[in-house]
């Protein structure tokens, strides 16, 4: 028997939303297929950084959503079958550090990132968020 090659496709943002929110019935029926293809092998869809970036920015500014809905919700998606995210352990431990350590998710990604990466150091006048989030951030004199 020859089994059929699994077609792979990035996702865009806007498909997710109308998946998750299901806010416009017709692009939610629009997207659905994409997801149960997903969910049944016969399709992998992959997920960019950058876009769970823009997710979690939409889900918090444009629909009001609270850190922990957003995080539960994101958590469960990019451990959905026939999902795949680039830097899968990188976004789950953003988005933990994201709603424990209340700081911007950008700022939560790039502790996570440099946190499994080999330059650990994180250069930032942001001492708010990054002394909550990494012992390894450098806060340069900002005087003149």
């Amino acid at each position: 028997m020859i089994k059929k090659k699994n077609k792979k496709g990035w996702l865009d943002t806007n498909v997710i939303l109308r998946y998750l929110i299901r806010d416009n019935e017709a692009l939610f029926q629009s997207v659905e297929p994409l997801f149960l293809k997903a969910e049944k092998g016969e399709l992998t869809l992959y997920i960019h950084s950058i876009t769970m970036a823009e997710l979690v920015w939409t889900l918090e500014s444009f629909y009001g959503y609270d850190k922990e809905k957003i995080v539960n919700v994101l958590i469960r998606f990019i451990n959905a079958q026939g999902i795949e995210a680039l830097e899968k352990e990188t976004l789950h431990n953003a988005l933990i550090l994201y709603l424990d350590a209340n700081v911007d998710y950008i700022d939560a990604y790039l502790a996570s990132h440099a946190a499994s990466s080999e330059i650990s150091t994180i250069y930032t006048l942001d001492r708010k968020h990054f002394s909550r989030l990494t012992s390894n951030a450098v806060f340069p004199d900002s005087s003149p």
